[in-house]
């Protein structure tokens, strides 16, 4: 006959294999990882991710396309043939970044196992980490600014998101590409820099100081010198530079990527007296899938800074620019394209709008087909 204290040991037993067996089948228990604004969080396994800065989410989308829950911004239909098919109807959740906030609604349903968020927005808005805590979102802060973040940025992405490999190979890219610009832009004596100026707005005359750190560092990699510096003063003057300022700065060469801008700046009077102009070397900057220089400051960067040395020396930087095109496009998007797209891409296909050539610079070897 059986004891009390035998029927308890059995219980106990009982219990203690309960507890083994459905240890078994949970979740593995989460993680502690730093991430790059010094904070300590816990994260699960990384099945869906959230991005709320558009550079992250492009980054992410690089790395592995299917851990992105949702877009942070749209994404262009005439870009979207670039995005693989089972992302193109992922939902616009939309993010932390400038003014605006996300649909929390949309992100709750999408069930990200953490966020992704630029180091700067999690000081800026603390708040974001406490609302998202509210979902069970944990956030984890990432350093994307200028293109020299990138690398750092992939190896820890790598870690978070269990892509060490492919982490590691657009990584070891970046840092080739980063390497050789800086050796051709250090190549180029000061006084021989060519002047470069970046037109924003339909008037060409916009500034953008909050943006000007990461395109200071994509002309100075191509060996370029940007004649507009910004000073405190311009921050409070509507950002606007005067015709006055610019005439002053007679760039050699003119950057946009402004469509309606670069329609007008041959016929625009103003601008006649500019060396860029009366030099037919006013740029349109290609954007397909997104942006190469400017905003949003993605790792398109590394093929724009290239592009944009064959627009400031044609003759000295030699790199085979529809080449590096295709192989980047291969290597961070994931999709072959031909010579005739690799034309369009670069836009030397597209006949200047202003009706004074091809808008590709003496020197760059390109012939109509």
């Amino acid at each position: 006959m059986k004891t009390a204290g035998t029927k308890w040991s059995l219980l106990v037993m009982l219990a203690l294999c309960i507890m083994i067996i459905v240890s078994a089948g949970s979740p593995v228990h989460g993680r502690q990882v730093t991430d790059m604004a010094g904070r300590t969080v816990t994260i699960g396994p990384a099945r869906k991710v959230w991005p709320a800065y558009p550079p992250l989410m492009h980054l992410v989308y690089a790395i592995d396309p299917s851990l992105l829950v949702g877009w942070t911004i749209p994404i262009s239909a005439a870009n979207s043939k670039y995005i693989h098919a089972p992302q193109r109807n992922l939902p616009v959740i939309g993010g932390w970044f400038g003014q605006r906030t996300p649909n929390l609604e949309n992100l709750a349903d999408a069930g990200p196992d953490f966020a992704l968020a630029w180091d700067q927005t999690i000081t800026a808005r603390p708040n974001m980490v406490e609302t998202l805590g509210k979902l069970n979102i944990p956030v984890l802060a990432v350093r994307l600014f200028r293109l020299s973040d990138y690398p750092d940025a992939l190896r820890f992405l790598g870690n978070v998101l269990n892509r060490e490999e492919r982490a590691r190979e657009l990584r070891n890219y970046l840092e080739r590409t980063i390497a050789e610009m800086k050796k051709f832009g250090g190549s180029i004596a000061r006084e021989k820099k060519v002047s470069v100026y970046y037109a924003i707005g339909p008037d060409g005359l916009t500034n953008d100081c909050d943006h000007m750190p990461f395109l200071d560092e994509a002309i100075d990699l191509a060996g370029g010198r940007n004649v507009y510096q910004c000073r405190p003063a311009d921050r409070m003057t509507g950002k606007k530079i005067d015709m006055e300022r610019l005439l002053i700065f007679d760039p050699e060469v003119i950057i946009t990527q402004d469509t309606i801008f670069f329609s007008r700046v041959y016929s625009d009077p103003r601008y006649r007296l500019l060396k860029a102009v009366k030099n037919h070397r006013v740029y349109m900057i290609p954007g397909t899938p997104f942006n190469w220089l400017n905003y949003p400051p993605t790792y398109m960067r590394a093929l724009g800074i290239r592009w944009l040395a064959k627009m400031l020396y044609p003759g000295l930087y030699t790199a085979d620019l529809r080449r590096e095109t295709k192989l980047f496009f291969k290597l961070f998007l994931r999709i072959d394209i031909g010579d005739d797209e690799t034309d369009e891409i670069l836009l030397l296909k597209t006949k200047n709008v202003g009706s004074r050539g091809t808008g590709v610079p003496h020197g760059f070897a390109y012939r109509e087909r």
